[in-house]
């Protein structure tokens, strides 16, 4: 008897912790598949829906052009992403990717979110390279 119970609470405990650990599951699984419409660099007019009316406007056609086209010509094509940090916010997610490149580059990539009514739109991104040394600041101000 003291087998059965033990055995019938620990399949409590695990559905239990199972249930509370996928609550963001449909929300990262949404915006996975926005980032990965993003990032493919090939139809803006398929991707605009997918942004923040304020980015949307910033990031033309043109401009989402521009940037695969440098990205290509100096990283090459993004040949695969992990994502690292899922940050959750009140009315937004963060994803953090460490993404990487045909010419060998490893860049990291934050795409921000606006979660409204259950659609999420991205509202900033940006690709960096986290090795990269800061300018050094020698503590003297412009005047």
């Amino acid at each position: 008897m003291k087998k059965k119970f033990m055995l019938f609470l620990m399949a409590v405990m695990v559905s239990v912790s199972a249930v509370c650990f996928a609550s963001y599951g449909t929300d990262l699984d949404a915006e996975t598949k926005i980032v990965d419409q993003f990032f493919t660099g090939k139809d803006y007019n398929k991707v605009v829906s997918l942004l923040d009316p304020a980015l949307a406007k910033d990031l033309t056609a043109e401009r989402y052009n521009n940037m695969f086209a440098e990205m290509n010509k100096d990283l090459g094509k993004m040949t695969s992403k992990d994502l690292r940090i899922y940050r959750v916010f009140e009315d937004g997610h963060i994803l953090s990717y460490a993404a990487n490149f045909e010419k060998g580059k490893t860049m990291a990539l934050d795409v921000v979110f606006k979660a409204e009514k259950n659609k999420f739109s991205i509202v900033d991104f940006r690709i960096f390279d986290p090795n990269a040394q800061a300018p050094a600041d020698n503590g003297a101000e412009k005047k």
